[in-house]
């Protein structure tokens, strides 16, 4: 490797850079053993400017240093701007990981009131990724900018699921190599296969929200998209190595209302409330016959109880696993599909505190969220 001469960084700016270390990288390494925005960024801050301001940027906000987090974002947008007018912009692996962290600020600065996101960072990404050399992805992230791909999909769920609109993913993509071709016969090789299965499900939930939420795909052959798809989340949870399964799951009642799952790694986590998410949706808009509106009295139905008990699994493995960022920031957006179904108390009173809990602990706005569930469950008090 060329030498590279280092950049001047103040005594903060390090301080920032290792807080992202500690608590940070894992939010973006959600499907990633190899943990390369958590190693590999902060060697990388220290030669490429835009990437030191942007991992400054989102490590100030969580710390709540909003004077650093200011003044960085603004030394950012200015190197943003200029670089995504180059020619080379979509082959720069920087841009592309400074945007997909700067979309974490830019989610930590949502209103916790309004919840208003101009989705700007996420807009960025797409640019970046547009135009792929090749049409397939390698599901074992082997690169930083695959990496990024993959935190790129998930950032596009996000707000896919709440606005109810397809990602601005190219579905015309392959993943090669298919998980179910890859040997187990070493350890680093379990961690790449560990990778591939876990994006796998990643790739099939945006599948799943795309045909959900896309209005102008060609509407024929519905129903057998429908089961192709139904088939496509069977089969990832019968295939999956068994690491992916729960060390313990059962109800503690002292505990939860919710059942609880522990599960060895973060991506299990993660895979996991993706899993339940992608069969939640495809149980909404199963094609068929149905009302417009619904009698809001009526007794739930066969389909609204399996929606639920998709919906308790997720939010009884975030309980479980609170330190697992991720998957909480899958919670948050996929209630706005199954969270009008909830009408215990119990349960909707320990959902609330698991949002505010979530708001205190990690600065990740849940407010509007929380509201929005009150408005919908007629609870009169909204903060």
């Amino acid at each position: 490797m060329s030498w590279r001469e280092p950049l001047s960084i103040t005594s903060n700016e390090a301080i920032l850079v290792h807080h992202y270390v500690q608590h940070l990288g894992r939010w973006l390494d959600a499907t990633d053993p190899s943990r390369q925005f958590t190693l590999r960024i902060p060697h990388e801050v220290k030669y490429c400017t835009i990437l030191l301001h942007s991992t400054v940027c989102f490590s100030a906000r969580h710390y709540k240093d909003e004077g650093t987090a200011t003044s960085a974002y603004g030394s950012c947008i200015s190197l943003l701007i200029e670089r995504l007018n180059l020619n080379t912009a979509t082959q720069d692996d920087d841009l592309l990981c400074a945007i997909v962290i700067l979309r974490f600020f830019e989610q930590l600065n949502v209103p916790t009131i309004s919840g208003s996101d101009n989705e700007s960072h996420l807009a960025g990404s797409a640019a970046c990724l547009r135009d792929l050399p090749k049409k397939y992805v390698d599901p074992t992230a082997p690169t930083l900018r695959e990496a990024a791909f993959w935190v790129y999909v998930r950032q596009c769920l996000y707000n896919s699921t709440i606005d109810q609109q397809a990602p601005n993913i190219d579905f015309s993509l392959q993943l090669r190599p298919e998980p179910s071709s890859l040997q187990n016969s070493h350890p680093l090789a379990q961690l790449r296969l560990e990778t591939a299965w876990a994006n796998k499900m990643i790739w099939v939930c945006a599948c799943v929200v795309n045909f959900c939420f896309d209005d102008a795909s060609d509407r024929t052959n519905r129903v057998d998209k429908w089961h192709g798809l139904w088939k496509d989340v069977e089969l990832w949870g019968h295939e999956r190595p068994s690491t992916f399964d729960p060390i313990w799951s059962g109800h503690d009642r002292e505990k939860s209302v919710f059942p609880g799952y522990y599960f060895t790694a973060d991506w299990h986590v993660v895979a996991f409330g993706f899993f339940h998410f992608s069969s939640i949706l495809l149980l909404t808009y199963k094609p068929g016959p149905k009302f417009a509106l619904r009698n809001v009295r009526a007794k739930p139905s066969e389909t609204d109880n399996q929606i639920l008990d998709h919906a308790r699994a997720i939010c009884g493995s975030c309980k479980s696993a609170s330190e697992v960022v991720p998957s909480l920031i899958t919670l948050c957006h996929t209630m706005f599909i199954w969270g009008p179904l909830m009408s215990d108390s119990d349960e909707q009173n320990e959902l609330l505190e698991i949002l505010a809990d979530f708001e205190k602990t990690q600065t990740w706005p849940t407010t509007w969220i929380a509201n929005a569930l009150r408005k919908e469950w007629a609870i009169e008090e909204i903060i």
